[in-house]
């Protein structure tokens, strides 16, 4: 049976995200957009990125968050997981400011697939 990204995010999940990412210039116009994957890991509800670290999760029925603001209240990280649709959006304005948006599906744990 097939389910959801997320849709039980209470115990360990690898998420494996096919979408774009969107990386900006110096200027901040966008430079560069390619086809990406993303591997997600959330432990719980903490958000375990090799790129962003640990970050505690908002979870709840529909949607697995993050939002991280600057000191002028722009929006510095934010992280987005739809948990019905699987849909992510990953805002990221610190560092290399870039933008990813695609769609998840758990990545099954090896002892889990069933072979015949």
């Amino acid at each position: 049976s097939s389910s959801s990204a997320a849709s039980d995010v209470y115990k360990r999940q690898d998420l494996v995200c096919e979408g774009e990412v969107t990386l900006f210039c110096e200027d901040g116009s966008p430079c560069l957009k390619e086809p990406a994957t993303e591997k997600i890991k959330i432990s719980g509800s903490t958000l375990i990125h090799k790129l962003h670290g640990n970050h505690f999760l908002n979870v709840d029925a529909s949607s697995v968050s993050l939002e991280e603001l600057d000191s002028d209240g722009s929006i510095g990280f934010s992280f987005f997981i739809d948990r019905k649709t699987g849909q992510i959006e990953i805002i990221s304005r610190w560092q290399k400011p870039y933008e990813y948006r695609g769609v998840c599906s758990v990545e099954p744990f090896p002892e889990q697939l069933n072979i015949d």
